[in-house]
């Protein structure tokens, strides 16, 4: 293995992304924004990119092994907290579609991409399939995420800095493998490098939304709205955000009025659940010339030079 600056500093802003979003977690008391279905998925791509430590010779490198385990447990702790301690995923029917359809069309295009993209080993060909599919999953997993937050009407637990860090992790790989390439190892992982591309496409795209966005700015957690998806172009493009807004707008008004409504005291930040009400209290509805309230409730380690 051969460890690269870039590659150092991209797998600890990743670590440093899981710890940030645990973090928030548990200092907000709520996983309000967090997209459970993006954690499942993350946890997937971790559990089928690391199954070289079922291998003879899988534990010879402490480094990597070290951020392996890493990730099993952050991941499956963060499932635990979103599931058990503060259970409030918002989680849609369209949501748990799209993440379906990312692991059917990943399984699809893994046995395909690999000849095409890599040299074919015979002997590891169970091991490369399962390896290329995590990559191509990770590069959509972030998709439920955004879908997430446009649909979430009160401030979040996503935050600046848990953006920074995943931001930072994708950029440093993107240096590590033109590192990689014209230095003397010259190794090109053309699969690794479409698929990261197509996620860091992803996050940058979003990235522009949240600090560009007019509604809301708070460092320590946000609000994203259909209006605010009008400045990206890859997330507006594949959640067709003008066609299906006035569908969406009808789908929160019924979820509204099944989850009835749920008024917070005013002096606590987060409300009852971990449900923040604050940002929005401060808000006018320039058409209605009233205060705006709503009562309505509301992710690495990529391992993408371990083979």
């Amino acid at each position: 293995m051969i460890l690269t600056v870039p590659r150092v500093l991209a797998d600890f802003t990743h670590l440093a992304s899981k710890c940030v979003l645990i973090w928030t977690i548990h200092r907000n008391q709520s996983a309000e924004g967090v997209s459970l279905l993006t954690q499942m998925l993350y946890t997937l791509v971790f559990l089928t990119r690391y199954v070289d430590l079922l291998r003879p010779g899988g534990w010879q490198e402490p480094y990597n092994v070290i951020f392996k385990f890493f990730y099993f447990i952050s991941s499956f702790y963060t499932i635990f907290l979103m599931m058990r301690v503060f259970p409030r995923t918002r989680e849609r029917e369209r949501a748990w579609k799209m993440g379906l359809g990312s692991v059917g069309l990943s399984l699809v295009l893994a046995p395909i991409v690999i000849p095409i993209f890599s040299h074919y080993n015979p002997a590891l060909w169970f091991e490369d399939i399962l390896w290329t599919f995590s990559i191509i999953l990770e590069s959509v997993c972030v998709l439920p995420q955004l879908l997430l937050l446009r649909q979430t009407t009160v401030p979040t637990v996503i935050n600046s800095y848990y953006l920074l860090m995943l931001g930072s992790y994708r950029a440093f790989y993107i240096i590590n493998w033109f590192v990689r390439a014209v230095g003397p190892e010259h190794h090109v992982d053309w699969i690794s490098i479409i698929f990261g591309v197509i996620q860091t496409a992803f996050y940058v795209d979003f990235a522009w939304v949240y600090y560009t966005r007019q509604r809301v700015k708070l460092r320590n957690g946000g609000v994203v709205d259909s209006a605010d998806y009008q400045n990206s172009y890859l997330v507006n493009k594949v959640f067709n955000i003008r066609r299906r807004r006035s569908e969406d707008d009808e789908e929160q008004r019924l979820h509204h009025q099944d989850d009835g409504e749920e008024h917070q005291p005013r002096n606590n930040r987060w409300g009852a659940r971990g449900i923040s009400v604050s940002a929005d209290d401060t808000l006018e509805n320039q058409s209605h010339g009233r205060p705006f309230v709503t009562n309505h409730d509301t992710e690495g380690f990529s391992g993408d030079d371990s083979n």
